[in-house]
């Protein structure tokens, strides 16, 4: 009896134990993953994939300009991974050593592109958005939203930002600027390509020269104050997996540089 007393305490106490193990593991069944909002369409896809596995943790989305989760990370946020639109983010929150050593890498690429409502005919060229009946321009934030940095990078490799900011409707992510541009807000506006599919309300007037701009790259990385690093990693893991880039590809990403 005493023994079969002891063995029952004992399992007990494992029992009771188990779910701060496994925190304390970085195993848990939850994780948050704040990323930058041009990839709210596939992340969704990604989690109801990933989320179909055995064993899969429930994945909490923060969705934002990646300038802004940068700095919610950097202030204490509970972030497990960050995915940004831009290296600049990320190499911040490295300098700071605030990145799991060993975690960061680049998980997609894009591409952008100038969009403009369906069916309008008044902006066929870079040049077009001169004309004086052009006088809105939707454009991310250029501290903290990527694309509004590519798109700022891009116009003036071209001679071309000082001539248009005074037309500039500053926007506080890159589904804003999509938003304002669908909307009939703005009559063009910069954002991804796979913003651009996302809507049949825009349409693509002109995809920016690469050769204007730094490639566009996604890095991902685990943050070191994760409780739950080890479903963190798994889910960097899946994102470069072959099922993971072929869901990113269906939506238009494309295979980062290497």
């Amino acid at each position: 009896m005493q023994n079969r007393r002891a063995m029952l305490a004992g399992m007990l106490a494992a029992l009771i134990a188990a779910p701060f193990l496994a925190r304390a593991q970085g195993t848990s069944g939850q994780i948050t993953v704040a990323a930058a909002i041009s990839m709210k369409d596939a992340l969704e896809a990604i989690q109801a994939a990933y989320g179909a596995r055995a064993g899969a943790p429930n994945i909490t989305f923060s969705l934002g300009a990646s300038g802004i989760l940068q700095k919610q990370i950097e202030e204490g946020a509970p972030v497990d991974v960050f995915i940004s639109a831009a290296p600049a983010q990320m190499n911040a929150l490295e300098g700071k050593n605030l990145l799991l050593e060993g975690t960061r890498r680049d998980v997609a690429g894009n591409r952008l592109v100038l969009i403009v409502p369906s069916g309008s005919t008044t902006v066929k060229s870079l040049d077009d958005l001169k004309k004086p009946e052009v006088q809105h321009i939707a454009i991310g934030e250029i501290r903290a939203v990527p694309a509004g940095q590519y798109a700022a990078e891009s116009l003036r490799n071209q001679n071309l930002f000082d001539a248009l900011r005074g037309k500039f409707v500053y926007a506080q992510n890159v589904r804003a600027v999509l938003t304002y541009v669908a909307g009939r807000d703005a009559d063009a506006g910069f954002v991804y390509e796979t913003d651009a599919k996302s809507t049949d309300k825009v349409a693509i007037a002109v995809a920016m020269p690469a050769s204007s701009y730094t490639p566009v790259a996604y890095p991902a990385a685990v943050i070191r104050s994760s409780q739950s690093a080890g479903a963190a990693k798994a889910f960097l893991e899946y994102l470069s997996s072959p099922e993971g880039r072929a869901i990113l590809e269906k939506y238009g990403f494309t295979t980062p540089a290497k």
